[in-house]
């Protein structure tokens, strides 16, 4: 009896013994293997953590200047219609940009190399005559800028594979959105369009202005069209004389007709207020977001635009701002409509509603691209259009419109 309890005394001294190695072994992993392994990913978050903190600080601080080289010309402006050959902080600052510490320069030799700028654009509506850059740094973002359409851009695009880190075009998906013109709300000074989904207010069949309808009454001719670029692939000259046949006067100035007004004369913009009822903003081409300054030329005035185009216009201006030609089945019921609303002025100026509750600002696409140069979630994201063709043509534009004529 007293061997048995010895031997189970001694089984268990040696269960004890095993579970104490046991427990040695594994502390011995844990302090090795696993807690190596468990700092280094603490380490790394850290890491990552006080770099997104010092990348803010720099940023608010004003620390780090992004230089911004315009490669190209835009078509024959060296400067991009910029005041300058080299805009500095201060100009960022005097158009009330966010973020200001940006340089932006045509001059190449602004800085020692071409490694030196954050961001360098191109125009690519236009096919390129000189060198393109031998080097480039890691760091830097290429960006493609057009504001042409697809059926105007010279330059092919079929050789930038991979080449290109973001787009700046009129397009309401490119990186940097480079339009024209913002809608604003003037109550909240929210900035509406252009956007995909904009909320826009209601106001248009309540909309009662009866010194206004008295004051357009005294307008005397149906609709004026500005342009110069004749023959255009979206019909837009087709379309203007099968309004002609159908009874409706169209006075086409510009190289496309026979009534001249200089661009910038008073006279023409007062006459958009006074002797005309529709100013026809009628694209050169029916492509996916192209919206141009003829529209936003009629909008700044009380007259009614009538636009044409493959836009989606409720993304740019609110309904019941203007007159769409593609809503429509055929000519004849547009002119029907346009002569409705001249007989009946109060109709009219239901157009003009928008005015009470928005109004048009100058957009600063340059302001954009310093703005995203400076943001950290941009600058760390490494992104190449791998097939930047592809992206600004495959189902951009359309030949045929909705339209009958």
């Amino acid at each position: 009896m007293a061997a048995l309890l010895d031997r189970k005394v001694h089984l268990k001294s040696i269960l004890l013994l095993w579970a104490a190695l046991l427990v040695v072994f594994l502390f011995f992993i844990y302090k090795t293997c696993l807690v190596e392994t468990i700092n280094s990913y603490k380490v790394l978050d850290d890491h990552n953590r006080a770099r997104a903190r010092q990348i803010e600080q720099d940023v608010g601080q004003g620390k780090r200047t992004r230089y911004i080289l315009l490669y190209t010309s835009f078509f024959e402006d060296k400067h991009w219609g910029l005041p300058a050959e080299t805009i500095e902080p201060d100009y960022f600052s005097m158009t009330h940009c966010p973020v200001t510490d940006c340089v932006q320069t045509t001059n190449h030799q602004l800085l020692p190399s071409i490694t030196d700028y954050d961001a360098v654009v191109f125009h690519v509506a236009t096919r390129w005559g000189g060198p393109m850059p031998v080097v480039r740094s890691p760091h830097q973002v290429y960006v493609a800028a057009d504001m042409e359409s697809p059926a105007h851009t010279k330059h092919t695009l079929r050789l930038d594979g991979a080449y290109f880190n973001w787009t700046m075009t009129y397009r309401l998906d490119s990186d940097v959105l480079f339009n024209y013109m913002n809608v604003v709300d003037l109550e909240s000074g929210e900035v509406i369009s252009p956007a995909l989904r904009p909320a826009w207010r209601n106001g248009f069949y309540e909309y009662n202005n009866t010194i206004l309808a008295e004051t357009v009454a005294g307008k005397q001719r149906m609709a004026a069209q500005f342009v110069s670029h004749c023959g255009s692939l979206s019909g837009r000259d087709r379309l203007v004389k099968k309004m002609q046949s159908v009874g409706l006067e169209v006075d086409v100035y510009g190289k496309c007709g026979p009534l001249q007004c200089p661009r910038g004369n008073t006279e023409c913009d007062q006459m958009l207020d006074t002797v005309y009822w529709f100013y026809l903003s009628f694209e050169n081409s029916l492509c996916v977001d192209y919206v141009t300054e003829k529209l936003y030329n009629a909008l700044k005035h009380n007259i009614v635009p009538i636009v044409f185009g493959g836009a989606d216009y409720n993304r740019f201006m609110p309904p019941g701002s203007y007159i769409n030609v593609q809503d429509y089945g055929t000519v004849s019921e547009l002119v029907d409509h346009l002569r409705y609303l001249v007989d009946n002025p109060i109709e009219y100026v239901k157009y003009f509603w928008w005015k009470e509750h928005y109004a048009l600002e100058n957009t600063n696409s340059y302001c954009d691209l310093c703005v995203k140069l400076h943001s950290v979630n941009a600058r760390e994201r490494v992104q190449y259009y791998r097939n930047i063709k592809a992206w600004w043509y495959d189902d951009a534009c359309t030949a045929k419109p909705k339209i009958e004529f």
